[in-house]
């Protein structure tokens, strides 16, 4: 799967691809991955009528929302290592706490799956969840999403402290730079939707719900900015530049 995704992807010529052949520690990050998504699929509930079917039929949105959220964060884990490669043990143990907590996620991405088409579509699938409690299920969520985006953040520290010993060009230090940058900006979004839904749940649980969720679409205006800051920044790079000292 790695590989394939790795001869068809685009890529960079400014950048060194060190991890062509990827590693035991990738094939087991990956393995975590499948397993996750088949969790998510074999834990909903098998349809025994039409009605079931029906409901059944209507979890599909949210499902994919959830696979597309996994996929999405393996993407962020194939990009890193398929460039760095670091065998370090402090990598080493940012990759377990990072795999520990995807599949730590997959029931609570179920239940969450189940709680959106009951609210879209008004299914009567047996989730047990009262409105006061929505803005702790957000927090809960956003810790999550906080976590898994500051490992990675993690991980292009780290990349960038040991950029002498993997030998990175000058490219490709802007490039870690720029990420780490991209990542501050991704854990801080939830983090700042967990502060606002704990302040405002104090006086509304429905306005701290309402307000939780939308500062998510921050991340739209964030990264805009940040791909503008990011074209600014290496344009000057020439992609004939020398792929490494």
């Amino acid at each position: 799967m790695r590989e394939a995704v790795y001869q068809n992807r685009e890529h960079d010529p400014r950048i060194h691809y060190r991890g062509e052949n990827p590693s035991r520690l990738d094939n087991l990050t990956d393995g975590v991955f499948g397993i996750a998504i088949t969790l998510l699929i074999f834990n909903l509930s098998n349809p025994n009528s039409f009605e079931d079917l029906i409901t059944f039929t209507k979890t599909l949105p949210a499902f994919l929302i959830s696979i597309g959220f996994l996929v999405m964060i393996w993407k962020e884990h194939l990009r890193f290592s398929e460039i760095y490669t670091l065998q370090d043990i402090v990598l080493v143990i940012y990759n377990t706490l990072f795999i520990a907590l995807i599949i730590f996620y997959v029931y609570p991405l179920r239940f969450l799956t189940l709680f959106l088409t009951n609210f879209f579509f008004d299914t009567n699938i047996d989730v047990r969840i009262k409105g006061s409690q929505v803005p702790e299920l957000m927090i809960y969520y956003g810790f999550i999403a906080f976590a898994l985006y500051f490992i990675l953040f993690l991980f292009y520290h780290r990349a960038h402290q040991l950029r002498d010993k993997i030998k990175l060009n000058e490219f490709e230090v802007l490039y870690t730079r720029l990420q780490r940058k991209r990542f501050i900006l991704m854990f801080a979004i939830p983090l700042l939707s967990i502060v606002a839904t704990f302040i405002l749940s104090l006086f509304s649980f429905v306005l701290a719900s309402i307000i939780g969720g939308v500062i998510y679409n921050l991340y739209f205006p964030a990264m805009m900015i940040w791909r503008k800051q990011f074209d600014r920044a290496t344009k000057g790079f020439s992609i004939e530049q020398p792929k490494q000292h």
